[in-house]
Protein backbone atom coordinates (compact mmCIF):
# COMPACT_ATOMS: atom_id res chain seq x y z
CA UNK A 1 0.00 0.00 0.00
CA UNK A 2 2.82 2.45 0.89
CA UNK A 3 4.54 1.76 -2.44
CA UNK A 4 1.28 2.43 -4.29
CA UNK A 5 0.82 5.70 -2.38
CA UNK A 6 4.32 6.87 -3.28
CA UNK A 7 3.75 6.00 -6.92
CA UNK A 8 0.52 7.97 -6.97
CA UNK A 9 2.20 10.93 -5.27
CA UNK A 10 4.99 10.90 -7.85
CA UNK A 11 2.41 10.81 -10.61
CA UNK A 12 0.24 13.66 -9.31
CA UNK A 13 2.99 16.03 -8.13
CA UNK A 14 4.95 17.96 -10.73
CA UNK A 15 7.51 20.72 -10.93
CA UNK A 16 5.74 22.01 -14.04
CA UNK A 17 4.02 25.42 -13.66
CA UNK A 18 0.26 25.42 -13.29
CA UNK A 19 -0.11 27.44 -16.51
CA UNK A 20 1.48 26.90 -19.90
CA UNK A 21 1.33 30.60 -20.85
CA UNK A 22 2.67 32.93 -18.17
CA UNK A 23 3.72 36.55 -18.08
CA UNK A 24 2.31 40.05 -17.91
CA UNK A 25 0.05 42.45 -19.78
CA UNK A 26 1.93 45.75 -19.89
CA UNK A 27 0.63 49.06 -21.23
CA UNK A 28 3.70 50.11 -23.19
CA UNK A 29 1.83 53.08 -24.71
CA UNK A 30 1.13 54.68 -21.32
CA UNK A 31 4.73 54.54 -20.12
CA UNK A 32 6.41 57.09 -22.42
CA UNK A 33 9.44 57.83 -20.24
CA UNK A 34 11.11 54.40 -20.28
CA UNK A 35 13.98 53.89 -22.72
CA UNK A 36 15.17 50.67 -24.35
CA UNK A 37 17.46 49.80 -21.44
CA UNK A 38 14.57 50.09 -18.97
CA UNK A 39 12.33 47.96 -21.17
CA UNK A 40 15.02 45.30 -21.44
CA UNK A 41 15.07 45.20 -17.64
CA UNK A 42 11.31 44.73 -17.80
CA UNK A 43 11.80 41.68 -20.02
CA UNK A 44 14.28 40.39 -17.43
CA UNK A 45 11.53 40.73 -14.81
CA UNK A 46 9.09 38.73 -16.94
CA UNK A 47 11.65 35.97 -17.36
CA UNK A 48 12.69 36.02 -13.67
CA UNK A 49 9.04 35.50 -12.73
CA UNK A 50 8.78 32.38 -14.87
CA UNK A 51 7.11 34.19 -17.74
CA UNK A 52 7.22 33.19 -21.38
CA UNK A 53 4.61 35.59 -22.76
CA UNK A 54 4.40 39.39 -22.84
CA UNK A 55 1.31 41.26 -23.98
CA UNK A 56 2.79 44.60 -25.03
CA UNK A 57 0.11 47.23 -25.71
CA UNK A 58 1.45 48.98 -28.81
CA UNK A 59 -1.48 51.03 -30.14
CA UNK A 60 -0.59 54.74 -30.05
CA UNK A 61 3.06 54.04 -29.19
CA UNK A 62 4.77 53.55 -32.56
CA UNK A 63 5.53 56.29 -35.12
CA UNK A 64 2.98 55.36 -37.78
CA UNK A 65 3.84 56.94 -41.11
CA UNK A 66 0.38 56.46 -42.57
CA UNK A 67 -1.55 57.83 -39.60
CA UNK A 68 0.56 60.29 -37.54
CA UNK A 69 -2.59 61.43 -35.74
CA UNK A 70 -2.46 58.10 -33.86
CA UNK A 71 0.72 59.12 -31.98
CA UNK A 72 0.54 62.92 -31.97
CA UNK A 73 -0.90 62.89 -28.44
CA UNK A 74 1.99 60.60 -27.41
CA UNK A 75 4.82 62.45 -29.16
CA UNK A 76 7.01 62.41 -26.04
CA UNK A 77 6.97 58.59 -25.97
CA UNK A 78 10.54 57.42 -26.39
CA UNK A 79 9.52 54.65 -28.77
CA UNK A 80 7.67 57.17 -30.93
CA UNK A 81 10.88 59.20 -31.01
CA UNK A 82 13.42 56.37 -31.39
CA UNK A 83 11.41 53.31 -32.51
CA UNK A 84 13.32 50.72 -30.48
CA UNK A 85 10.46 48.23 -29.96
CA UNK A 86 11.79 45.92 -32.68
CA UNK A 87 15.07 45.62 -30.78
CA UNK A 88 13.09 45.00 -27.60
CA UNK A 89 11.21 42.12 -29.22
CA UNK A 90 14.53 40.61 -30.37
CA UNK A 91 15.83 40.91 -26.81
CA UNK A 92 12.71 39.21 -25.48
CA UNK A 93 13.26 36.32 -27.87
CA UNK A 94 16.78 35.97 -26.50
CA UNK A 95 15.19 35.58 -23.07
CA UNK A 96 12.69 33.02 -24.41
CA UNK A 97 9.76 35.40 -24.05
CA UNK A 98 7.19 35.68 -26.84
CA UNK A 99 5.73 39.12 -27.52
CA UNK A 100 2.15 39.78 -28.60
CA UNK A 101 1.37 43.35 -29.67
CA UNK A 102 -1.94 44.59 -28.29
CA UNK A 103 -4.45 47.08 -29.68
CA UNK A 104 -8.20 47.62 -29.67
CA UNK A 105 -10.15 47.64 -32.94
CA UNK A 106 -12.11 50.85 -33.45
CA UNK A 107 -11.29 52.22 -29.98
CA UNK A 108 -8.76 53.03 -27.27
CA UNK A 109 -5.22 54.34 -27.50
CA UNK A 110 -4.06 55.67 -30.83
CA UNK A 111 -7.06 54.34 -32.74
CA UNK A 112 -9.45 56.72 -30.98
CA UNK A 113 -7.47 59.69 -32.33
CA UNK A 114 -8.43 59.03 -35.95
CA UNK A 115 -11.99 60.43 -35.54
CA UNK A 116 -10.47 63.76 -34.48
CA UNK A 117 -9.55 64.16 -38.15
CA UNK A 118 -12.54 62.17 -39.45
CA UNK A 119 -15.54 63.04 -37.23
CA UNK A 120 -17.92 61.35 -39.67
CA UNK A 121 -16.57 58.01 -38.40
CA UNK A 122 -17.50 58.54 -34.75
CA UNK A 123 -19.47 55.82 -33.02
CA UNK A 124 -22.94 56.43 -31.59
CA UNK A 125 -23.23 57.83 -28.97
CA UNK A 126 -20.26 60.15 -29.52
CA UNK A 127 -18.54 59.97 -26.14
CA UNK A 128 -15.22 61.79 -25.68
CA UNK A 129 -13.27 59.55 -23.31
CA UNK A 130 -10.03 57.71 -22.77
CA UNK A 131 -6.98 57.07 -20.60
CA UNK A 132 -4.13 59.28 -21.69
CA UNK A 133 -5.40 58.96 -25.29
CA UNK A 134 -8.69 60.84 -25.18
CA UNK A 135 -10.80 60.58 -28.31
CA UNK A 136 -13.76 58.80 -29.87
CA UNK A 137 -14.66 55.23 -30.79
CA UNK A 138 -15.16 54.47 -34.48
CA UNK A 139 -18.22 52.91 -36.03
CA UNK A 140 -17.08 49.54 -37.47
CA UNK A 141 -20.04 49.45 -39.87
CA UNK A 142 -18.44 52.21 -41.94
CA UNK A 143 -16.14 51.05 -44.69
CA UNK A 144 -13.61 53.82 -44.02
CA UNK A 145 -13.33 52.67 -40.38
CA UNK A 146 -12.59 49.13 -41.59
CA UNK A 147 -9.99 50.42 -44.10
CA UNK A 148 -8.23 52.51 -41.46
CA UNK A 149 -8.21 49.71 -38.90
CA UNK A 150 -6.76 47.20 -41.35
CA UNK A 151 -4.06 49.57 -42.60
CA UNK A 152 -3.09 50.64 -39.09
CA UNK A 153 -2.81 47.03 -37.84
CA UNK A 154 -0.93 45.98 -40.96
CA UNK A 155 1.54 48.81 -40.56
CA UNK A 156 2.12 47.97 -36.89
CA UNK A 157 2.69 44.27 -37.41
CA UNK A 158 3.90 43.84 -40.98
CA UNK A 159 5.92 47.03 -41.52
CA UNK A 160 7.19 48.06 -38.09
CA UNK A 161 7.41 44.88 -36.00
CA UNK A 162 7.31 41.76 -38.19
CA UNK A 163 9.38 39.97 -35.54
CA UNK A 164 6.44 40.02 -33.09
CA UNK A 165 5.03 36.58 -32.26
CA UNK A 166 1.42 37.63 -32.58
CA UNK A 167 -1.22 40.11 -31.49
CA UNK A 168 -3.80 40.53 -28.79
CA UNK A 169 -6.93 42.12 -30.26
CA UNK A 170 -8.57 43.61 -27.18
CA UNK A 171 -12.23 44.38 -27.68
CA UNK A 172 -13.40 47.59 -26.01
CA UNK A 173 -14.69 47.22 -22.47
CA UNK A 174 -16.13 50.70 -22.01
CA UNK A 175 -18.13 51.60 -25.12
CA UNK A 176 -19.31 50.27 -28.47
CA UNK A 177 -21.29 51.75 -31.35
CA UNK A 178 -25.09 51.66 -31.13
CA UNK A 179 -25.91 53.24 -34.49
CA UNK A 180 -28.60 51.80 -36.75
CA UNK A 181 -26.05 49.68 -38.61
CA UNK A 182 -24.51 48.26 -35.42
CA UNK A 183 -26.81 47.72 -32.44
CA UNK A 184 -27.02 43.90 -32.11
CA UNK A 185 -24.65 43.55 -35.08
CA UNK A 186 -21.76 45.44 -33.49
CA UNK A 187 -19.59 42.40 -32.86
CA UNK A 188 -20.34 41.00 -36.30
CA UNK A 189 -19.05 44.28 -37.74
CA UNK A 190 -15.97 44.19 -35.50
CA UNK A 191 -15.38 40.56 -36.48
CA UNK A 192 -15.10 41.53 -40.15
CA UNK A 193 -11.82 43.24 -39.30
CA UNK A 194 -10.67 40.50 -36.88
CA UNK A 195 -11.21 37.71 -39.39
CA UNK A 196 -9.59 39.46 -42.33
CA UNK A 197 -6.56 40.62 -40.36
CA UNK A 198 -6.14 37.17 -38.78
CA UNK A 199 -6.19 35.50 -42.19
CA UNK A 200 -3.59 37.92 -43.52
CA UNK A 201 -1.37 37.44 -40.46
CA UNK A 202 -1.57 33.63 -40.57
CA UNK A 203 -0.76 33.69 -44.27
CA UNK A 204 2.47 35.54 -43.50
CA UNK A 205 3.23 33.77 -40.23
CA UNK A 206 1.29 30.50 -39.85
CA UNK A 207 2.34 30.01 -36.23
CA UNK A 208 1.35 33.52 -35.09
CA UNK A 209 -0.66 33.66 -31.88
CA UNK A 210 -3.76 35.83 -32.20
CA UNK A 211 -5.67 36.36 -28.95
CA UNK A 212 -9.30 37.43 -29.29
CA UNK A 213 -12.34 37.89 -27.08
CA UNK A 214 -15.23 35.39 -27.01
CA UNK A 215 -17.59 38.15 -28.21
CA UNK A 216 -17.44 36.96 -31.81
CA UNK A 217 -18.48 33.38 -31.13
CA UNK A 218 -20.49 32.84 -27.94
CA UNK A 219 -23.81 34.50 -28.75
CA UNK A 220 -24.12 35.39 -25.08
CA UNK A 221 -24.92 38.74 -23.51
CA UNK A 222 -21.76 40.82 -23.47
CA UNK A 223 -20.94 42.13 -19.96
CA UNK A 224 -21.43 45.88 -19.70
CA UNK A 225 -23.33 46.25 -22.97
CA UNK A 226 -26.98 45.70 -23.76
CA UNK A 227 -26.19 43.53 -26.79
CA UNK A 228 -25.38 39.92 -27.55
CA UNK A 229 -22.14 38.51 -28.87
CA UNK A 230 -21.96 37.33 -32.46
CA UNK A 231 -22.11 33.61 -33.34
CA UNK A 232 -19.36 33.28 -35.90
CA UNK A 233 -17.37 30.12 -36.61
CA UNK A 234 -14.44 29.73 -34.22
CA UNK A 235 -11.06 28.84 -35.70
CA UNK A 236 -9.03 26.86 -33.11
CA UNK A 237 -5.91 28.77 -34.14
CA UNK A 238 -7.29 31.74 -32.23
CA UNK A 239 -6.29 32.04 -28.59
CA UNK A 240 -9.25 32.97 -26.39
CA UNK A 241 -8.80 35.90 -24.03
CA UNK A 242 -10.95 36.23 -20.91
CA UNK A 243 -11.32 38.89 -18.22
CA UNK A 244 -13.36 39.00 -15.00
CA UNK A 245 -15.12 42.24 -15.96
CA UNK A 246 -15.81 42.15 -19.68
CA UNK A 247 -15.21 38.70 -21.17
CA UNK A 248 -16.23 35.84 -18.91
CA UNK A 249 -14.87 32.33 -19.37
CA UNK A 250 -16.93 30.29 -21.83
CA UNK A 251 -16.46 26.58 -21.17
CA UNK A 252 -17.93 25.50 -24.52
CA UNK A 253 -15.53 27.70 -26.47
CA UNK A 254 -12.64 26.51 -24.31
CA UNK A 255 -13.18 22.98 -25.61
CA UNK A 256 -12.45 24.24 -29.13
CA UNK A 257 -9.39 26.38 -28.40
CA UNK A 258 -5.78 25.25 -28.39
CA UNK A 259 -4.80 28.10 -26.09
CA UNK A 260 -6.56 30.48 -23.75
CA UNK A 261 -5.47 33.36 -21.54
CA UNK A 262 -7.05 34.80 -18.42
CA UNK A 263 -6.35 38.41 -17.48
CA UNK A 264 -6.99 40.20 -14.18
CA UNK A 265 -5.74 43.27 -12.30
CA UNK A 266 -4.33 41.47 -9.25
CA UNK A 267 -0.62 42.12 -9.77
CA UNK A 268 -1.20 45.85 -10.31
CA UNK A 269 -3.94 46.76 -7.85
CA UNK A 270 -4.19 43.99 -5.26
CA UNK A 271 -2.39 42.06 -2.55
CA UNK A 272 -0.60 38.69 -2.66
CA UNK A 273 -3.66 37.04 -1.15
CA UNK A 274 -5.79 38.34 -4.04
CA UNK A 275 -3.13 37.12 -6.47
CA UNK A 276 -3.34 33.64 -4.95
CA UNK A 277 -7.12 33.64 -5.29
CA UNK A 278 -6.81 34.78 -8.91
CA UNK A 279 -4.42 31.90 -9.60
CA UNK A 280 -6.81 29.41 -8.03
CA UNK A 281 -9.82 30.75 -9.92
CA UNK A 282 -7.91 30.77 -13.20
CA UNK A 283 -6.76 27.20 -12.71
CA UNK A 284 -10.28 26.11 -11.80
CA UNK A 285 -11.63 27.77 -14.96
CA UNK A 286 -9.49 25.46 -17.07
CA UNK A 287 -7.57 28.03 -19.10
CA UNK A 288 -3.92 27.26 -19.86
CA UNK A 289 -2.62 30.83 -19.67
CA UNK A 290 -2.59 33.39 -16.88
CA UNK A 291 -1.28 36.82 -17.90
CA UNK A 292 -2.39 39.52 -15.44
CA UNK A 293 -1.80 43.25 -15.73
CA UNK A 294 1.44 44.85 -14.59
CA UNK A 295 0.68 48.44 -15.50
CA UNK A 296 2.77 51.47 -14.64
CA UNK A 297 1.68 54.85 -16.03
CA UNK A 298 4.19 57.70 -16.54
CA UNK A 299 2.36 60.03 -18.91
CA UNK A 300 1.45 63.67 -18.40
CA UNK A 301 -2.22 63.71 -17.43
CA UNK A 302 -4.05 66.38 -19.38
CA UNK A 303 -7.38 65.25 -17.97
CA UNK A 304 -8.62 64.29 -14.51
CA UNK A 305 -7.88 60.62 -15.10
CA UNK A 306 -10.40 58.41 -13.37
CA UNK A 307 -12.04 61.56 -12.05
CA UNK A 308 -9.00 62.31 -9.86
CA UNK A 309 -8.72 66.07 -10.22
CA UNK A 310 -5.45 66.27 -8.27
CA UNK A 311 -3.69 64.46 -11.14
CA UNK A 312 -4.55 66.95 -13.87
CA UNK A 313 -1.48 68.62 -15.30
CA UNK A 314 0.93 66.26 -13.57
CA UNK A 315 3.13 63.46 -14.84
CA UNK A 316 1.91 60.23 -13.31
CA UNK A 317 4.25 58.26 -11.11
CA UNK A 318 4.23 54.49 -11.76
CA UNK A 319 2.18 52.74 -9.07
CA UNK A 320 2.14 56.11 -7.29
CA UNK A 321 5.84 55.79 -6.35
CA UNK A 322 6.50 59.49 -5.89
CA UNK A 323 10.18 58.98 -5.06
CA UNK A 324 10.98 57.62 -8.53
CA UNK A 325 12.65 60.02 -10.97
CA UNK A 326 11.22 60.22 -14.49
CA UNK A 327 12.54 57.39 -16.63
CA UNK A 328 13.30 55.06 -13.74
CA UNK A 329 12.28 51.43 -14.26
CA UNK A 330 9.56 50.75 -11.65
CA UNK A 331 9.15 46.98 -11.74
CA UNK A 332 12.02 46.23 -9.37
CA UNK A 333 10.69 48.48 -6.61
CA UNK A 334 10.07 46.64 -3.33
CA UNK A 335 6.26 46.73 -3.33
CA UNK A 336 6.09 45.58 -6.95
CA UNK A 337 8.53 42.78 -6.21
CA UNK A 338 6.18 41.57 -3.48
CA UNK A 339 3.46 41.05 -6.08
CA UNK A 340 5.85 39.75 -8.71
CA UNK A 341 7.07 37.06 -6.34
CA UNK A 342 3.45 36.28 -5.49
CA UNK A 343 2.68 35.87 -9.19
CA UNK A 344 5.75 33.70 -9.74
CA UNK A 345 4.99 31.41 -6.82
CA UNK A 346 1.23 31.10 -7.28
CA UNK A 347 1.50 30.59 -11.04
CA UNK A 348 3.72 27.63 -10.19
CA UNK A 349 1.50 26.38 -7.40
CA UNK A 350 -1.87 28.07 -6.77
CA UNK A 351 -2.26 26.04 -3.57
CA UNK A 352 0.99 27.25 -2.00
CA UNK A 353 0.29 28.00 1.66
CA UNK A 354 0.50 31.48 3.12
CA UNK A 355 3.26 30.35 5.48
CA UNK A 356 5.39 28.96 2.66
CA UNK A 357 4.85 32.08 0.58
CA UNK A 358 6.00 34.25 3.48
CA UNK A 359 9.18 32.18 3.79
CA UNK A 360 10.00 32.79 0.14
CA UNK A 361 9.21 36.50 0.45
CA UNK A 362 11.35 36.95 3.56
CA UNK A 363 14.28 35.07 2.06
CA UNK A 364 14.33 37.13 -1.14
CA UNK A 365 13.46 40.62 0.11
CA UNK A 366 14.35 41.07 3.76
CA UNK A 367 17.33 41.18 6.07
CA UNK A 368 15.05 40.40 9.00
CA UNK A 369 12.68 37.49 8.25
CA UNK A 370 10.48 38.60 11.15
CA UNK A 371 9.62 41.73 9.17
CA UNK A 372 7.56 39.86 6.59
CA UNK A 373 4.18 40.65 8.18
CA UNK A 374 5.07 44.34 8.31
CA UNK A 375 6.14 44.23 4.66
CA UNK A 376 2.80 42.72 3.68
CA UNK A 377 0.96 45.30 5.77
CA UNK A 378 2.89 48.07 4.05
CA UNK A 379 2.10 46.67 0.60
CA UNK A 380 -1.56 46.30 1.55
CA UNK A 381 -1.61 49.91 2.75
CA UNK A 382 -0.10 51.21 -0.49
CA UNK A 383 -2.75 49.51 -2.66
CA UNK A 384 -5.70 50.06 -0.29
CA UNK A 385 -8.48 51.74 -2.30
CA UNK A 386 -5.95 52.73 -4.97
CA UNK A 387 -6.80 53.41 -8.61
CA UNK A 388 -5.02 52.69 -11.87
CA UNK A 389 -3.53 56.18 -11.69
CA UNK A 390 -2.41 56.72 -8.12
CA UNK A 391 -1.57 55.02 -4.84
CA UNK A 392 -3.93 54.63 -1.88
CA UNK A 393 -5.74 57.79 -0.75
CA UNK A 394 -3.96 57.42 2.60
CA UNK A 395 -0.82 58.69 0.78
CA UNK A 396 -2.52 62.07 0.26
CA UNK A 397 -4.47 62.97 3.42
CA UNK A 398 -4.81 66.58 2.22
CA UNK A 399 -7.46 65.37 -0.27
CA UNK A 400 -9.51 63.52 2.37
CA UNK A 401 -12.45 64.62 4.49
CA UNK A 402 -12.23 64.20 8.26
CA UNK A 403 -14.52 61.21 8.03
CA UNK A 404 -12.25 59.60 5.42
CA UNK A 405 -9.15 60.34 7.48
CA UNK A 406 -10.69 58.59 10.46
CA UNK A 407 -10.96 55.36 8.44
CA UNK A 408 -7.19 55.33 7.97
CA UNK A 409 -5.89 56.60 11.33
CA UNK A 410 -5.38 53.21 12.98
CA UNK A 411 -3.48 52.01 9.92
CA UNK A 412 -1.31 55.12 9.95
CA UNK A 413 -0.33 54.46 13.57
CA UNK A 414 0.98 51.02 12.67
CA UNK A 415 2.85 52.56 9.74
CA UNK A 416 4.49 54.96 12.22
CA UNK A 417 5.70 51.94 14.19
CA UNK A 418 7.08 50.35 11.02
CA UNK A 419 8.86 53.57 10.10
CA UNK A 420 10.56 53.68 13.51
CA UNK A 421 11.26 49.96 13.79
CA UNK A 422 13.19 49.54 10.55
CA UNK A 423 15.21 52.76 10.30
CA UNK A 424 18.47 50.86 10.64
CA UNK A 425 17.60 47.33 9.55
CA UNK A 426 15.22 47.53 6.56
CA UNK A 427 15.86 50.87 4.85
CA UNK A 428 13.33 50.37 2.07
CA UNK A 429 10.51 49.53 4.47
CA UNK A 430 11.48 52.58 6.47
CA UNK A 431 11.53 54.83 3.39
CA UNK A 432 8.09 53.82 2.14
CA UNK A 433 6.46 53.98 5.57
CA UNK A 434 8.06 57.38 6.14
CA UNK A 435 6.75 58.57 2.78
CA UNK A 436 3.23 58.00 4.07
CA UNK A 437 3.37 58.96 7.73
CA UNK A 438 5.22 62.25 7.28
CA UNK A 439 2.11 63.53 5.48
CA UNK A 440 -0.03 62.86 8.55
Amino acid sequence: MRILFLMLAAFTCSDEPAFELRGYYITFMRTPTLDLAAWKQTIDCVRADGGNTLLLWMGGAFPSKKFPITWKYNSDHLNVQKNFAGKLIDYAHGQKVKVLLAFTPFAYDGVNQYPLEHPELKATPTNFWGMHSWGYNLCPAKQESQRFMLEYAREMVFDFYPNADGVMIESSDYAICHCGDCKEKYFENEFRFVKRFSEEFWKRKPDAMIAVYPHYFSGRKVPGFNVHAAKQVFDPRWTLFFTPHSAHVDTELLKQARNSIYFDDSTTLRTPEKIRRAAQQTKKAGVNGWVPALEAFTYLAEHAEGGEAHLKGKRLKPFGFEWLPDGAMPFNELLVRVNRIAYREFSRNPELSEADFKKVLAKELLNDPNAVDDLLFLQESWVLDRSWFSASPLTRPQTLTEEQKQRYRERVERLREIERRYRNTEPKLHQIAECIVKKW
